[in-house]
């Protein structure tokens, strides 16, 4: 495979909360995968595991030419990870990467290919073999490509859907560009109101309220690892993380039903099931999100 050439400056951010292993897969990925003028911005969340991803970002100072290492003291949650890598991009595009998804220079050629096709795209996000909005837009089914290296799949993929697109309804933030003239318009990451959840969708949902196109690449994959940030864990430490990410779900839905005057008492129906152009009405787009910093964890 190829690296893909980078001419313009591009920004590459990784989030890490454990799994040093997949970590350091992710990382390798992104080494087998570009060259040229682009930047790294490396996000340890506290991880849980005696300082070895700090240590290990730490150390990839040696390995790129431009990069950002930052330490958060405690768990500040996935809204504040991506929030601390479109802060500190100083690029034009910024590509969010979550340590369990592996990219490509096919995925990277066709995200920047797209995000460039029309003045008022806001972001980009690709294909994957798994993304949890379960939508078959998304979700590439593997079953016939079991033998072949994700490269191989992603190359393609590529090959037959270069160009194809289609608008999405909401952000699934687990891989996507976004172009720098929409935090211009609608600022950054909501993280006074989400930890975990909705951060992403809440952006998408901005985005469009300000009239830029939300995107989904058809010719973009990246392979997600799915369920490695469990399946290392014990047992024990499996069942108190997902009742973490539960309460967190909890806690972030009411403050989203909060934002959007929704009814309180309203149950969660699942992101499939929401009214996004009610959501989209009801956003303030005088309400623009400032930058924050994290200068205090630059490591």
């Amino acid at each position: 495979m190829n690296k893909y050439f980078s001419k313009e400056k591009i920004t590459i951010g990784v989030s890490a909360f454990g799994n040093l292993i997949s970590t350091k897969n992710c990382i390798q990925a992104i080494k087998n995968s570009v060259e040229g003028t682009y930047e790294v911005i490396l996000i340890d969340d506290f991880s849980p595991d005696k300082g070895k991803i700090k240590d290990y970002f730490f150390n990839q100072k040696k390995e790129f030419k431009d990069v950002k290492v930052f330490h958060f003291t405690k768990n500040l949650g996935y809204t504040q990870s991506v929030n601390c890598v479109l802060s500190n991009s100083t690029s034009e595009k910024t590509i969010f990467v979550s340590n369990d998804m592996y990219i490509n220079s096919y995925f990277i050629e066709e995200l920047i290919n797209i995000s460039n096709i029309e003045e008022n795209i806001g972001y980009v996000r690709g294909v994957s073999n798994f993304v949890d909005n379960n939508k078959s837009t998304h979700n590439i089914d593997l079953r016939d490509k079991i033998n072949k290296h994700p490269n191989e799949i992603s190359k393609e993929i590529f090959s037959k859907e270069k160009n194809n697109y289609i608008e999405e309804d909401y952000l699934v933030g687990d891989s996507f560009l976004v172009n720098r003239k929409l935090l211009e318009k609608i600022g950054y990451f909501d993280c006074n109101n989400f930890k975990d959840y909705f951060g992403d969708a809440d952006f998408g949902f901005r985005a469009k309220a300000h009239n830029f196109k939300c995107i989904l690449s058809k010719g973009a994959f990246c392979f997600h690892h799915r369920n490695i940030n469990f399946d290392y864990l014990p047992e024990v430490e499996k069942k108190k993380k997902l009742i973490r990410r539960q309460v967190t779900l909890a806690e972030d839905w009411a403050r989203f039903k909060l934002k959007y005057n929704f009814p309180i008492n309203l149950p969660y129906p699942g992101i499939n099931k929401m009214n996004y152009d009610e959501i989209k009405n009801k956003v303030n787009k005088k309400d623009i999100i400032e930058k924050k910093d994290y200068s205090q964890y630059l490591i």
